[in-house]
């Protein structure tokens, strides 16, 4: 009988101790802690990835901010020497000669200006031009126009046109034959208008393609032409 009685105070003692431990282990491995970490471990991963997925957003926003600056590309680098290169003159005190102009300016700081076609766009910044030319004599400031044709007995009755038509009086209008430009000056084949600026050295260079040259680019170039000034 104390055997039987000993042996259920033991089982009960068994059976206390053993609750103890399911209860204890329950605390520690109930649903809700797991998941709870789980939670935290998926908030820091989305938040990980947000951030990751923020700095790549700036930097392709970054990318396309720097894409949209980037300006076409034609003519001599910055630092080079023009060579020297004839044209035949349609407009101006050498009208009906062929000349180098090239060699004529000489060092003086000279603006360079190699069209294909004349839109308005293009018209309306010679027309600027040729005002700082004339502002400017004291300084030497010179500028000519070369429009780069395979048919340059075509277009010179235009040229002189829309010289007289804009009174443009300082800056003559001449004839390249031959549309990939001068030997040496670079001018891609689709570049509309190339604007190169050089005081014995190229100081500035610009270029559009058809249609591209904007009101505020005009700007732009004529602020390069005075930087020309000393």
């Amino acid at each position: 009988m104390h055997a039987v009685r000993a042996t259920r105070i033991l089982l009960a003692v068994m059976c206390v101790s053993l609750g103890s431990v399911v209860f204890v282990t329950g605390c520690g491995t109930s649903g809700q802690t797991p998941q709870s970490l789980t939670g935290v471990a998926d908030q820091e991963s989305e938040s990980s990835a947000a951030e990751i997925s923020g700095v790549e957003g700036s930097e392709s926003d970054a990318d396309q901010d720097q894409t949209e600056r980037v300006t076409y590309q034609s003519g001599m680098e910055i630092g080079a020497i023009p060579m020297p290169f004839e044209v035949a003159d349609v407009t101006g005190p050498n009208k009906g000669k062929t000349l180098c102009y090239r060699c004529l300016y000489g060092e003086r700081p000279v603006v360079g200006i190699f069209v294909r076609e004349l839109d308005e766009p293009t018209t309306a910044l010679i027309q600027k031009i040729d005002s700082e030319v004339a502002a400017h004599q004291a300084e030497k400031l010179a500028a000519f126009v070369v429009m780069l044709t395979d048919t340059p007995a075509e277009v010179k009755t235009e040229l002189e046109k829309i010289a007289s038509k804009n009174q443009i009086e300082h800056i003559p209008f001449t004839v390249f034959e031959g549309t990939a430009g001068p030997l040496g000056y670079n001018i891609k084949q689709d570049a509309s208008l190339n604007v190169m600026m050089w005081e014995g050295v190229v100081k500035a260079n610009r270029a559009w393609q058809a249609g591209q040259l904007k009101p505020d680019e005009i700007s732009e170039v004529i602020a390069d032409t005075r930087l020309m000034i000393h």
